[in-house]
Order: C-alpha cells, then sequence, then structure tokens
C-alpha cells in the first residue's frame, strides 16, 4: 500500500512540475503595462472588446489600475484557450454569447449596458432551485476571473497589496495598520 501511495506521489508531482512553467508564464503576462494591440487566442476581436469593457466595469480605475490596465482581459482570454479543457471552452462560449446577448437587450455593449446585464445577472441568486441560465453562469464566472485575475498581478501584487518576497519575522500579535498601512498581504 505505501508503495503505490508513493508511486501515485510522485506521479502527481511530475504532472505539477510539468504544468507550472505554463502557469506561470500567464501570471508573469498580466504585468503593469497595457498591450493595446493584443491578437486574442480563444475569444473573437468583438468578444476581446466586450471583455475588456466588462473587466473595466467590473474593477474601474480608481487610484488603482483598472483591470484593462493590468492586462487582466489578456489573462482571461489566454487562461481560458490554454487551461480549459475543449467542453469548459465551449461552456464558457455559450456563456458569452448569452451574456452579450443580454447586453445589447439593455443597449449594446457599453459600459452602461454592461453594467446592466451584471446586475441582472448577479442578482440572480444561485439557490433560488431554478438551473441558472448560461449568461448568469458566465456572470460569475467573469466576476471570479477578473478579481483573481487582478490580484494575482504583477503590479496589484507588489504595489496595491503588502509584499513581502521574502517573509521578515513573525509578528503574531501586531496592528495589521501598523505592520502594512493597512494593507492585505499578496499571494
Amino acid at each position: 500500500m505505501e508503495r503505490r501511495n508513493a508511486l501515485r506521489n510522485i506521479g502527481l508531482g511530475l504532472g505539477y512540475m510539468a504544468a507550472t512553467p505554463t502557469i506561470l508564464s500567464m501570471l508573469q503576462s498580466c504585468n503593469a503595462t497595457a498591450d493595446a494591440g493584443w491578437a486574442p487566442q480563444f475569444f473573437t476581436a468583438e468578444q476581446a472588446a466586450f471583455l475588456t469593457t466588462a473587466v473595466d466595469v467590473i474593477l474601474p480605475k480608481t487610484d488603482t489600475p483598472g483591470a484593462s490596465e493590468v492586462n487582466v482581459p489578456q489573462f482571461i482570454d489566454r487562461f481560458y484557450a490554454e487551461i480549459l479543457k475543449p467542453e469548459d471552452q465551449a461552456k464558457i462560449k455559450e456563456g458569452m454569447e448569452a451574456f452579450v446577448a443580454l447586453a445589447a437587450e439593455n443597449g449594446g455593449s457599453d459600459a452602461l449596458a454592461i453594467t446592466t446585464a451584471l446586475e441582472k445577472t448577479l442578482k440572480t441568486a444561485p439557490s433560488t432551485g431554478q438551473a441558472p441560465g448560461p449568461a448568469v453562469e458566465f456572470a460569475y464566472e467573469l466576476r471570479g476571473k477578473t478579481i483573481w485575475s487582478y490580484k494575482n498581478s504583477e503590479y496589484v501584487g507588489e504595489e496595491v497589496l503588502a509584499y513581502l518576497p521574502v517573509p521578515g519575522e513573525y509578528l503574531p500579535c501586531e496592528d495589521l495598520q501598523e505592520l502594512t498601512g493597512g494593507k492585505a498581504y499578496t499571494f
């Protein structure tokens, strides 16, 4: 029994080692300089423009950069193209098309129409007993993936969140305000 567990762990370790460079290169693509002329791999050009507007509706520019300024749309596009299984990719495409259609009913693909579509879909509680439609599922997926990508971008990790490249001493009872200026720690 011990040998089987050891072989399984070795196999999992090799799998993680094989996948790590791909995921790290994707995370490094989320840097502080936005790429204006990117060619989407997963979405069409129109969907990529819609995605850029949508991520900026979710995380607009304030005193910190907006989501598109740290290449969140590029990361999401590349993540869907390189990481997801074909059946999950089909589900995302279906959800994107349904969400774009919902925004078109509200006036098009501008920020106001996307905001209205997000409000309609995100207010739909997943626990109503009914299966959510593809637009609702995509809205939840988009919001989660946007926030995750933003928080894992290089600029946000180093400049917005508290950043310690090599952790220092352990201070268990100190005030967060004193240690980091009130900022959460980066991942």
